[in-house]
């Protein structure tokens, strides 16, 4: 096979990025995307000019591998019908809203490389410096870690009826602690303030990790939208020989109008206009295509996805004052 023939499931916001990503990637052909909405299935076929059906079911004979792109509550569903059919499948982050769904989509697995989970910072150069970094021991000790990943209310407005600011913003930082420092994390606690919907729109949590150090994360969508840069994320790790600091927010390229709007654009995470050129999602999905055609391991493992799902699992129940889920 030199060809990876892939579909793409759920194409919203996320699941165009993807859809335009593919078209990228030297090894992949786009053939069809599923989406329940006949309004964005116009909009694959007018710009696309792909197939699109109203269920995954209708595309599985016409591929070989599928992204997962749905809300994240219907994950699950989607992805074992395609591990079903014996797809490889990209599944975008969260893996789930649960570990009990985690594990139920780990089972339905026919082989441990059939499923990636699309943690995307894990492609971020930035962020594989800084992890070479850490996990060379040059810092000694860790002492403490902070994370923060802050976006614009525009952002929440669309989806805080179906989700939550941890577990849209803060599944990337569950991740990214783990990856970056090779350690386990437990969330020792969480506060939340409700300011702008019916549900947190500010957590802050603590953390510690299974060598001592401790941690804070902190995710918000109340950032002004008039904000240039609608994304504030970082990471800092202070240790026993120095510090690292690392800023993964989108503000390397400035666009100021002469209207008086101004804005940084991002460079580093999704497609551009007119796609081509390096980041981190086609990166991801190179990944991913390689795995599949070479029969190799999968870049991300579902293990390593539910890992991130406990972190934020425990975030939610600690704001709920609920005892955490458990392992």
């Amino acid at each position: 096979m030199d060809r990876l023939r892939v579909g793409v499931v759920g194409i919203g916001v996320q699941g165009q990025l993807h859809a335009r990503a593919l078209r990228d990637v030297r090894q992949a052909e786009l053939v069809a995307v599923a989406d329940i909405s006949p309004r964005n299935r116009e909009w694959a076929e007018t710009h696309l000019g792909v197939r699109a059906v109203p269920d995954i079911g209708d595309l599985l004979d016409e591929v070989d591998a599928v992204s997962v792109c749905t809300p994240d509550h219907l994950h699950e569903e989607a992805t074992l019908a395609a591990l079903a059919a014996g797809r490889r499948v990209l599944l975008e982050k969260p893996m789930a809203l649960s570990r009990a769904s985690c594990d139920r989509i780990i089972a339905g697995r026919p082989d441990p490389d059939a499923l990636m989970i699309g943690h995307v910072l894990r492609f971020d150069p930035r962020v594989l410096r800084l992890r070479e970094v850490v996990r060379s021991g040059e810092l000694g000790d860790i002492w403490h870690v902070k994370v923060w990943r802050c976006t614009s209310q525009a952002v929440g407005e669309g989806i805080w009826d179906r989700t939550s600011v941890a577990w849209f913003l803060g599944i990337h930082d569950a991740d990214l602690l783990r990856f970056v420092t090779g350690r386990e994390v437990e969330v020792t606690g969480a506060v939340g303030r409700k300011v702008l919907s019916p549900s947190h729109d500010v957590v802050h949590a603590t953390v510690r990790f299974d060598d001592g150090a401790i941690g804070t994360m902190e995710n918000n969508w109340t950032l002004p939208h008039s904000r240039p840069s609608r994304a504030d994320a970082g990471l800092r790790i202070v240790g026993e020989h120095g510090i690292l600091e690392m800023n993964l927010s989108h503000n390397d390229l400035l666009y100021a109008r002469r209207d008086g709007v101004a804005s940084f654009m991002d460079t580093y995470f999704w497609p551009g206009r007119d796609g081509g050129g390096a980041y981190n999602l086609r990166t991801e999905l190179e990944a991913f295509v390689d795995a599949a055609l070479t029969g190799g391991p999968t870049p991300v493992s579902a293990e390593e996805g539910r890992a991130a799902v406990a972190v934020v699992e425990d975030i939610e129940a600690a704001l709920a004052g609920d005892p955490p889920p458990g392992n």
